[in-house]
């Protein structure tokens, strides 16, 4: 859950988001307030210029029907030339992610073929690495006493050699195409879906052109019309003095009345635009507090448990070399048990690497060892950290008995018969163990079984009591 920092986390979280929700409603309020303004000043405008279009008519007098039909002509000519602006306007503020996109074609078309090319590039190194192990068996075989070339090397130097295999085999796609995308900044559009992403940027790119462009002529008409209209309207019958004052006035409250039917819809966007940010806040501040009411009844058992993990964080430099000692100890107790007698007074090490240390003798690195003591000494670590954690869980030892001389087995059967654990599973082969063995050992088996394979059908089958 996170515990008390999570909580604190959370907490300067919601705070953070309340605050945003509430300067965003401040700032709709405000904008509402400035948009309901704007409409009455529209709308007071618009009554003083029909007021002085009435005027003006009524001294058109013998021409009274002519400037009226013109004047009608011309009210209607500068209707449709403001819806078309204001069409426009709405146009821009719906289509602004089509225009991003468009912006951004040409980058994302690119980098969409330089991702494919990584993808190609890693499917078919993965496709090659898949196969690297039957590489590996098809050139150095198993076991290597099948394999004439290289059996007969150290199996230390074999290994570096599949290790140089496995490195050619990385190499041959090293460096990849230059126009290869070092990163993927559109994974989540790969294989067929990059074909579909292509698609959608040419349907947005005929859609986007396709709705500017009507829009686009429908506004060069209406203008057209709106200046043809008023010039005739200007020609129309010899004036008086009075008449072109208020034509001139209905000329300037007209343009009042364009710029404020701009700003009431680009006022508009905007409140839409915080209105959705609004929605997603609440949203967001919603689900913090019911994640904080979820979290505050766990904060008490969190405190207590960070309080704890401070303390071992401070003590674990401490602990460290006492736990070491007990533990290199025990295994030294156990292998000496298990191992050759050569061993009889060795001490395990476990600073850096693992090690035996014989009194006026060079430490022996474990893995300088036989197998036979390397086994020993697996076995002696089992057997140590069962011994120190008391973990009550099942020991389970994979052939400690393999190619192993008489001697060693029956103490290894001794040391695991001797093991405080509820349950030691021991693997092997049937021929490993002999009878004087399972007879050393009987009273402690509770179970056993026999596993063979068939190669008919490649099943095994799991017979109980069928073992030795």
């Amino acid at each position: 859950l996170g515990g008390k920092q999570g909580l604190s986390k959370k907490a300067q979280k919601l705070n953070a988001k309340v605050a945003d929700q509430e300067e965003l409603n401040t700032k709709i309020e405000r904008d509402k307030e400035k948009l309901e303004t704007l409409q009455k000043e529209k709308e007071n405008i618009e009554r003083e210029r029909d007021a002085l279009r009435d005027q003006l008519q009524r001294a058109g007098g013998g021409n009274a029907d002519e400037a009226e039909k013109v004047n009608k002509d011309f009210e209607r000519a500068e209707r449709r030339k403001t819806e078309a602006e204001e069409s426009v306007t709405d146009l821009v503020g719906r289509m602004g992610l089509a225009l991003a996109v468009l912006r951004l074609d040409r980058g994302i078309r690119e980098r969409l073929r330089q991702e494919k090319l990584r993808e190609d590039h890693e499917n078919l190194k993965q496709g090659t690495l898949d196969k690297r192990e039957r590489v590996l068996a098809s050139a150095m075989p198993e076991p290597p006493e099948s394999d004439p070339l290289l059996g007969n090397i150290t199996a230390e130097v074999r290994e570096k050699v599949k290790e140089r295999i496995l490195k050619a085999l990385e190499a041959i796609y090293d460096p990849p195409d230059p126009d290869t995308a070092a990163c993927y900044l559109l994974g989540h559009v790969q294989g067929q879906q990059r074909e579909r992403v292509r698609r959608r940027l040419d349907e947005t790119r005929e859609f986007a052109y396709d709705r500017f462009k009507t829009s686009a002529d429908q506004l060069r008409e209406a203008r057209d019309n709106y200046r043809d209209a008023k010039a005739k309207r200007d020609r129309v019958g010899e004036q008086s003095e009075k008449t072109r004052e208020w034509a001139a006035k209905i000329e300037d409250l007209t343009g009042e009345i364009d710029k404020l039917i701009r700003r009431i819809a680009e006022l508009g966007n905007q409140l839409k635009a915080w209105r959705a940010d609004y929605q997603t806040i609440s949203a967001e501040v919603g689900r913090l507090r019911e994640e904080l009411a979820r979290l505050e009844p766990e904060q008490r058992r969190n405190a207590v448990a960070d309080r704890v993990s401070r303390v071992l964080e401070e003590l674990s430099e401490k602990l460290e070399p006492v736990t070491k000692r007990r533990l290199e100890k025990s295994v030294t107790k156990h292998f000496r048990k298990i191992a050759d007698e050569r061993f009889k007074d060795g001490k395990i090490r476990l600073t850096g690497e693992p090690a035996v240390k014989i009194e006026n003798q060079e430490p022996k690195l474990l893995a300088s060892l036989s197998g036979f003591e390397k086994r020993s000494f697996g076995i002696a670590f089992s057997l140590a950290l069962a011994e120190i954690t008391q973990r009550r869980v099942p020991l389970v030892i994979d052939t400690p008995l393999g190619n192993a001389d008489s001697e060693y087995r029956p103490r290894a059967l001794d040391a695991l018969r001797k093991c405080k654990c509820d349950q030691v599973i021991i693997l092997t082969h049937d021929r490993e163990v002999t009878p004087d063995l399972v007879e050393h050992i009987e009273n402690h088996v509770n179970q056993k079984f026999l596993i063979e394979f068939t190669s008919e059908n490649g099943h095994s089958h799991v017979y109980p009591d069928r073992f030795f």
